[in-house]
This record gives structure tokens, C-alpha cells and sequence, in this order.
């Protein structure tokens, strides 16, 4: 499962983040894909989502967004 679909399940950035024990601020970050978790937060997700998200769940959603801000920047 991604990681956004998995937030929404567990009702939403605040929900997710007191689960995580994250910044709801971080979560969101993650979701939008300004930022990456790194290595710690994200074994963090895969433990507390019991599995549910693994690391392409984690890290697919943000290269998505990545690649689609990059080919919008050629395109200027």
C-alpha cells in the first residue's frame, strides 16, 4: 500500500502522525513530496503501518511527484 493511501485509512495527516509519533507537519511534507523520510522514519512506517506500506509504498509516491516536477520544468 502507499503511504498517502495508508494516512487516509488511518483517518487522515493528524491520525497518521500521532500513530508515527511525527510532526503532523512532517507527515503532510511527506505526502506532498517536499521531503523524503529518511532511513529511520521510514523502517518507523513500515513497523507502525504493521507492514502494510513497505518502502516502495514510502518512496514511489514521492519520485512520482519528482519526475512530474521535473518534466513540468522542461516544459517552461
Amino acid at each position: 500500500m502507499e503511504f498517502p493511501v495508508w494516512v487516509k485509512k488511518v483517518g487522515g495527516i493528524p491520525s497518521a502522525a500521532k500513530i508515527l509519533k511525527e510532526n503532523p507537519r512532517t507527515v503532510a511534507s511527506w505526502i506532498r513530496g517536499e521531503r523524503s523520510p529518511l532511513f529511520p522514519s521510514a523502517i518507523n512506517i513500515v513497523i507502525k503501518s504493521k507492514h502494510e506500506v513497505d518502502f516502495n509504498g514510502i518512496y514511489r509516491p514521492i519520485a512520482r511527484v519528482k519526475v512530474i516536477e521535473g518534466f513540468e520544468r522542461e516544459l517552461v
